[in-house]
């Protein structure tokens, strides 16, 4: 499970059907985001690439989907560091991977 529901109810306090729109909330405004980090790794645009991961970071951590959270904090920094552009590329492909499987997760409920 990429979603800890038990953890999200329990920190959040928040009923099942509210929690339930916020996550496909989150696909609709997470989708856009990475298909905006998978363009902008063609260039080296350190600080967009740090907002979009910072963007997916924060709502991914309010739903407590840890999986995405803790990859796109990885973008996040690396692009702060400048890191090679080779690795954020392939962390972001772990991330779409990841957000893949997180998706198939909601669909199911």
């Amino acid at each position: 499970m990429l979603i800890d529901r038990e953890k999200a109810f329990r920190e959040l306090d928040m009923p099942e059907e509210l929690f339930n729109e916020l996550l496909d909330m989150f696909i609709e405004q997470t989708e856009p985001a990475m298909k905006m980090l998978e363009e902008i790794t063609r260039g080296t645009d350190y600080e967009e690439i740090r907002k979009s991961a910072h963007l997916i970071n924060g709502s991914a951590g309010n739903l407590r989907i840890e999986g995405i959270q803790t990859i796109a904090k990885q973008i996040e920094l690396g692009a702060s560091q400048k890191q090679d552009i080779e690795i954020l590329k392939s962390n972001i492909e772990k991330l779409r991977m990841t957000f893949e499987e997180v998706k198939k997760e909601i669909a199911r409920g």
